[in-house]
């Protein structure tokens, strides 16, 4: 067995809590019929509807695919789509759905007509969570911590990580001795990331690290990160840079890894793909740990929707690394 695939199959024994979000993500899928007679409005037939768990769900997804035994602590809203969110299970998954009935649980429904995405319609409150949700989410990961290793905190700014829970939340995970990573999502919204200083492993693509630093360049030089070291408060930040790979800065040292060459079908997901087998293969060994982070994210990228590659797939491709 190669050093690699040993990597791998040692992700069997990893403990992850993650923290974040749920997205329920809704396909549609259809045809198109031509244009509706009253306005020029395309008419599809419906042919397919897909649901699937994505946000911090897919993280938790994709380290199951790669073997690892998850808590999962997420929230969902008083309604009828909360149910899917509960019916997420697995025999190495423990989840930990805490509920706010005052709001809807999070969906993103997308209709693809012909190979093209036409249109989205979400459904979200992205208000902070209440004080008291906010002791419910403390103690789920109190309750947690001892169960596990590491800490993934996947924040897709849809209310559960507010201020105020994260100025409890952090303090308590550093006094754990647990090393944290945080992938936080801009998207529509400010940058939040530095709501997370103070010795994280901040995950960033290009966007967000020029939203803190405007004259980031992804360069293999530590002193390229002084300015996110400083306001993020932390020596270990990975850069994700897409088809041009991925670069991780740990204090002085600065490792970088290219992307896989594959033929990309949907980059939904490839973010949470790179996290999942990044954290698993730790920062101790930063070119092997982005090199398999970038081959699982290739994988991701070849797949339609927010569903994980397999781990068979990764085995089969670090033989080739």
């Amino acid at each position: 067995m190669t050093t690699l695939e040993g990597i791998v199959e040692g992700f069997a024994t990893a403990r992850v809590l993650v923290l974040g979000d749920t997205i329920l993500d809704i396909y549609t899928y259809g045809s198109a019929m031509g244009l509706s007679a009253e306005t020029p409005t395309i008419v599809a037939r419906r042919e397919e509807v897909k649901y699937s768990l994505g946000g911090a769900a897919l993280v938790c997804r994709n380290l199951l695919e790669l073997g690892a035994t998850v808590e999962f602590v997420t929230l969902v809203g008083g309604d009828e789509e909360a149910v899917h969110v509960r019916a997420f299970t697995g025999s190495k998954l423990k989840m930990h759905a805490v509920v706010d009935p005052g709001r809807p649980s999070t969906v993103k429904h997308r209709f693809w007509v012909d190979g093209y995405k036409l249109f989205q319609l979400d459904q979200r409150d992205d208000r902070a969570i209440s004080a008291e949700i906010g002791q419910q989410v403390l103690t789920h990961v109190e309750e947690a911590l001892s169960n596990t290793d590491i800490v993934v905190i996947s924040d897709y700014r849809h209310g559960l990580l507010s201020p105020a829970v994260l100025g409890e939340l952090l303090p308590r995970l550093h006094a754990a001795g647990r090393l944290v990573y945080v992938d936080s999502q801009v998207s529509q919204t400010a940058a939040n990331h530095k709501l997370y200083r103070g010795g994280c492993v901040i995950c960033l693509n290009l966007k967000e690290a020029r939203l803190i630093d405007s004259g980031f360049k992804p360069e293999r030089d530590a002193g390229a990160f002084g300015v996110l070291n400083r306001e993020l408060d932390t020596e270990r930040i990975v850069v994700k840079l897409g088809e041009d790979g991925a670069i991780f800065q740990d204090g002085g040292q600065v490792t970088y890894a290219a992307a896989s060459k594959v033929t990309v079908a949907d980059t939904t997901g490839a973010g949470d793909a790179f996290l999942s087998a990044f954290c698993l293969a730790g920062v101790d060994n930063p070119e092997v740990a982005l090199r398999l982070a970038n081959t699982w994210a290739g994988l991701s990228v070849q797949i339609h929707g927010t569903t994980p590659p397999k781990k068979d797939d990764l085995l089969r491709d670090v033989e080739e690394l």
